[in-house]
């Protein structure tokens, strides 16, 4: 089962779904080794989880594999309610400040197969049909005994350990940490099948009925994921049959409609659950595992995708020896609270979903379609519902600089400190512990390319914008890029972005980039010299303003070590 080399790698990952392959890609893509098991004897066959919203499409991008989901998924553009043949609130995600300004309609195991595929294709493998029986901690390492499908024990040796075994985690029961929650009252159906009807194909619909909601999910081609909520009393069998679903359709749905050639039908229960922390020594929890929840907007996987995403770059840097216990600590400081409000959001929506109250039912509705009405509301929806809104604001391991002593009080073409109202634009500016804002620059050629794509890699980057171009700014920003090039070698990438059609002439240790229409410049709220450091999973760790070297070395000594060995990315 096991052999000398796989041995010596540092981390084991428990569980080969979405969650615990994204974590295997990632430290892959950092360059760590890591080994992953799963007791399941071959890949699950049912489509389940569905969704992929624009923050985890954001992720695939940066690992080099979106193109692969988006040829296998069905884009849905936005999002309708409707209640008596009338259609209350209409949610244009077109409108979303993302490459991706939709949701990726993706069947759970297209979503396994692809990042597989991916993780194989770059040297590694997934142990099927191996489970985690017991483990035990210490100082430099875990000791973990697994057993084959044919009850073959064997033990494993790790520095790290990371169950991503869903709901039914056994490294979480191992651990003794109590998964505290409730399961809802109400029952829901479920069938994949093919829809005849007008509904359109790029978007979720909605139908509130007095029994209860009727939801369909495109998954193209005229075929569509159906989801009802039922009182238990109408629950028989392990599965409603179609003629069941039908019948739902026929009161709840919008008329005129045919279910037929199912391929998944099932009654499930709803959960919400969670444990108190992510971490405990050395064995970290991501996914299902440390959350559970209503599926209800779709975020549960995207949500242990992006659990993943956050751990793996920390781990990595640990690993290597260019980060400490201070930046694995952040990993349960950071996405335990995403998870808690993920409970509580989508406890609130399903709740208001199956209100059962006549009245109360004629209140959300009206309730709903004027609030949806409105831009702001609209706005927030979609950041809301993309998962572009989750940040990381109150994590110990952000900061900023900026006084009111940086003020320029009189008007100077000549000087980097903003002016009054300078200093108050960068105020409303993406804070730390935000997502980093896309926009689009150009290279030196004028071919336009996006901060995503300049950004692409798996070191911290510094964005030194210089709002005013003068050459004693440029001087400036030149100097703070070769001191952080010295000092942090390759764990920072720094990129000067100037608000200009031409180059300045400089000897600058990165790349330098124009923008000549200031959009990066008003993304970034940069109307005087400023700088902001993206993190490796695209959040903002440090923003200053004026730039200057010494606050974002101080930053940057708190969470990183200076690279000993320059590491391949092997993307």
């Amino acid at each position: 089962m096991m052999s000398p080399e796989s041995q010596e790698k540092p981390v084991l990952i428990v569980g080969a779904g979405p969650t615990g392959l994204m974590l295997a890609c990632e430290l892959q893509r950092h360059g760590v080794a890591c080994r992953v098991i799963d007791k399941a004897p071959v890949p699950g066959d049912k489509s389940r989880a569905l969704v992929l919203h624009a923050r985890t499409l954001e992720i695939l991008e940066s690992m080099g594999i979106v193109e692969r989901f988006i040829e296998r998924g069905c884009p849905a553009y936005g999002a309708s309610l409707y209640h008596q043949g009338e259609r209350i609130v209409h949610l244009d995600m077109s409108e979303l400040e993302s490459p991706f300004p939709f949701s990726l309609m993706i069947p759970q195991t297209e979503t396994e197969r692809l990042l597989t595929e991916h993780f194989v294709s770059k040297g590694g493998a997934i142990e099927r049909g191996v489970e985690l029986t017991k483990f035990s901690q210490g100082k430099n390492g875990i000791t973990v005994t697994v057993k084959n499908s044919k009850g073959k024990e064997d033990v494993i040796v790790a520095e790290w350990m990371i169950g991503a075994d869903g709901s039914h985690s056994t490294v979480r029961k191992v651990l003794e940490l109590p998964f505290e929650g409730s399961a809802y009252e109400e029952r829901f159906g479920l069938v994949d099948c093919l829809v005849s009807s007008d509904l359109p194909d790029d978007e979720i619909s909605t139908f509130f009925h007095e029994d209860g909601a009727f939801v369909f999910f495109p998954l193209g081609n005229k075929r569509f994921r159906i989801v009802v909520n039922v009182p238990p009393s109408q629950v028989i069998g392990d599965a409603p049959s179609l003629a069941d679903m039908q019948v739902f359709a026929d009161r709840r749905g919008p008329g005129n409609i045919k279910l037929h050639d199912p391929v998944w039908l099932a009654w499930f229960t709803i959960h919400q659950r969670s444990v108190s922390k992510y971490r405990v020594g050395r064995v970290f929890l991501a996914g299902d595992s440390a959350h559970i929840h209503s599926p209800i907007g779709g975020q549960g996987m995207n949500t242990g995708m992006q659990d993943a995403f956050n751990l793996a770059w920390k781990l990595a840097l640990a690993i290597r020896g260019n980060g400490d216990d201070r930046l694995l600590d952040s990993y349960n400081e950071e996405r335990h609270p995403v998870g808690q409000e993920l409970l509580k959001g989508t406890d609130m929506a399903t709740s208001v979903a199956t209100l059962k109250n006549p009245l109360a039912q004629q209140i959300r509705n009206h309730v709903m379609s004027f609030l949806s009405q409105q831009e702001v509301i609209q706005h927030r929806m979609r950041k809301v519902g993309s998962m572009l809104a989750v940040n990381y604001r109150n994590s110990s391991i952000v900061g900023e600089k900026r006084g009111l002593g940086e003020i320029q009080i009189k008007p100077s073409d000549d000087s980097e400190k903003p002016s009054i109202p300078g200093y108050f634009e960068f105020a409303r500016g993406p804070l730390p512990g935000d997502r980093a804002p896309d926009a689009v620059m150009v290279d030196q050629d004028m071919n336009p390319i996006r901060i995503y794509e300049a950004m692409h890699g798996i070191s911290h980057n510094l964005l030194l914008l210089d709002g005013k171009p003068t050459d004693a700014g440029y001087r400036k920003l030149e100097k703070i890029a070769w001191s952080i090039g010295e000092q942090f070698g390759g764990l920072v990438t720094c990129h000067l972005i100037v608000a200009s059609d031409k180059a300045p002439s400089l000897r600058f240790p990165g790349k330098v980039f124009l923008d000549p229409d200031l959009a990066v410049h008003q993304t970034y709220f940069a109307d005087s010299e400023c700088l902001y450091l993206i993190r490796p999973d695209g959040y903002i760790g440090f923003r200053g303003q004026p730039a200057k070297l010494v606050p974002i070395e101080d930053y940057l000594s708190k969470i990183l070590k200076p690279a000993k060995v320059q590491t391949k990315q092997t993307q």
